[in-house]
């Protein structure tokens, strides 16, 4: 009897051993062809600038030089004053576009060898990227992380220790710590320094306080500049209706200079920006402006004396200083240079409309400095309402 039972015993464990081995083999087998990935590269189809890459398992630094395919953990930066950008073409259709300043690790690029799956996590830590997703796309943030729908169009943006998704198409999800919030089309979010999610506004952000007068000066600081103190006098300023056709309750800013000596002279407003733009896509100035009044004809003499003058000096990306400017005049009898100034019928409303993001891409602006609204010259009388300074 206790043979016969050491004997089932025996049997019974040699076939929990088969039964074990069984289920080990076909687990393993199928995890293997569920999990088993192949890595993927992305391939570069345009490039300007100083684009720099480190290799994966190294540290040294080189620039891309004649590079058409980038591996995983190759990490893609820029150096921001060369007007520098880099397109990228990922397996799946992605495309991505790294503007200067921008840093990003292709952290996995992977496809099933066996099944039909994907993994795609990138990980951005500086600058503006934007992406144009063909699958889902997940990005690493230095305080959180953002998932991107497929077949959407985004801007991903780190602003110092901001990090801000703007989305042009399509869905994001924004996350940090234990709380996400879905990003919808014309939608902006941001994760702050301190890893606090911001609620979600509209993609479209004013950068002006208080443009279209309602406060008068308030957040504005006056500027008046006779060219000789004492010899001349300053100009005016005064709060009055804006254009007919717009709101009953717009205000205008009336600018009125009478020259005793026939003086260069300068009278309006300035707000200091200081404001990082880089990752917008459009940077758009509007205002309604009016000319009743000016003694010297186009931009007199000095060639910048608009009775009515848009000011805005910035930073671009390529390091240097622009001295953006526009002057409305509406007699000359000598030569404007294209794009210095316009002209416009005397006495009556004009709209002005700008994207300041389409020019060049070494004068893009980066940062804004400061915007007037001002006359210059001896003696003039003009007007401007609804001013608008909008990133998108």
């Amino acid at each position: 009897m206790r043979a016969e039972r050491r004997a089932w015993l025996i049997l019974w464990l040699a076939f929990a051993t088969f039964c074990a081995l069984v289920f080990a083999v076909v687990k393993f087998a199928v995890d293997y062809v569920s999990t088993a990935q192949v890595d993927q590269s992305a391939w570069i189809t345009a490039s300007r600038g100083r684009v720099i890459v480190t290799l994966p398992g190294s540290s040294d630094m080189t620039l891309l030089g004649a590079r058409s395919e980038l591996g995983v953990g190759t990490t893609v930066a820029l150096d921001r004053t060369s007007a520098g950008a880099v397109n990228l073409q990922l397996f799946e259709d992605s495309k991505i576009n790294v503007l200067g300043g921008a840093s990003l690790e292709l952290t996995r690029m992977e496809i099933g060898r066996f099944i039909n799956q994907h993994s795609l996590v990138l990980t951005q830590t500086s600058g503006p990227i934007r992406y144009a997703t063909g699958g889902p796309l997940d990005v690493l943030l230095p305080n959180g992380s953002v998932h991107l729908a497929p077949h959407g169009d985004y801007t991903v943006w780190i602003d110092g220790g901001t990090a801000r998704v703007l989305v042009y198409a399509g869905e994001a999800r924004l996350s940090t710590g234990g709380s996400a919030v879905s990003v919808g089309e014309g939608r902006l979010a941001e994760i702050d320094a301190h890893a606090q999610m911001h609620p979600v506004v509209d993609r479209e952000v004013s950068l002006l306080e208080n443009s279209g007068f309602a406060l008068h000066d308030q957040n504005w600081t006056a500027h008046d500049m006779p060219n000789i103190p004492g010899l001349d006098v300053n100009g005016q300023r005064f709060w009055v209706s804006g254009p007919p056709d717009g709101s009953p309750d717009a205000t205008a800013l009336r600018v009125v200079r009478v020259s005793r000596s026939g003086e260069h002279g300068e009278t309006g407003l300035v707000q200091k920006l200081d404001r990082d733009v880089s990752g917008f896509r459009h940077l758009w100035l509007r205002a309604s402006m009016r000319v009743d009044y000016a003694d010297l004809s186009g931009g007199g003499q000095l060639g910048s004396e608009y009775p009515m003058m848009l000011q805005m000096p910035y930073e671009a990306v390529d390091g240097s200083r622009n001295p953006w400017s526009i002057g409305l005049y509406y007699a000359t009898d000598r030569p404007v240079p294209v794009g210095v100034a316009t002209q416009v019928a005397q006495g009556e409303w004009h709209s002005y409309e700008v994207d300041l993001v389409a020019t060049e891409p070494s004068k893009i602006p980066y940062r804004l400095l400061e915007f007037a609204v001002m006359g210059q010259g001896h003696s003039y009388d003009a007007r401007i309402a609804n001013i608008s300074l909008v990133g998108d």
